[in-house]
């Protein structure tokens, strides 16, 4: 029993200090020209990209399993589990959303681009898709 509270003592100082971390850090800024808009746009949607794929093939990792049958040891994983994967704001929902914030700003590079006068074959090949 002393273990089980230790083991979650530890992850929950660990998250504790990934939120105090990362609270400060709602979004970034950059100043997008004509001359770095598809480079923006490309670094953008390939991390989205990538992003993506890790969490797609590893994301369900996250999830916890009881260390024993007992009633503590289930009743534990379950209570992690809905951190961590479960809940509407779980670090798995928390990830998914992170994607989606990537992509539609991919997306907003490339209708910035288009305001530039680059063309959907421009910007298409410059962000690696069919379309952007």
């Amino acid at each position: 029993m002393y273990l089980a509270g230790d083991i979650a003592s530890g992850v929950e100082a660990a998250f504790t200090k990934l939120n105090t971390a990362t609270a400060a850090i709602t979004s970034g800024t950059f100043t997008v020209t004509k001359d770095n808009v598809l480079a923006a746009g490309r670094i953008i949607e390939s991390q989205a990209d990538a992003l993506q794929k890790i969490w797609k093939r590893r994301g369900r990792d996250l999830r916890v399993l009881p260390p024993g049958k007992d009633d503590v040891s289930t009743r534990m994983a379950r209570a992690w589990n809905d951190v961590l994967v479960d809940n509407d704001d779980s670090y798995y929902n928390r990830i998914r959303d992170y994607i989606v914030g990537l992509k539609k700003l991919a997306v907003q590079l490339g209708d910035a681009a288009k305001t530039y006068g680059y063309t959907e074959d421009e910007i298409a090949t410059a962000f690696g898709t069919k379309g952007a």
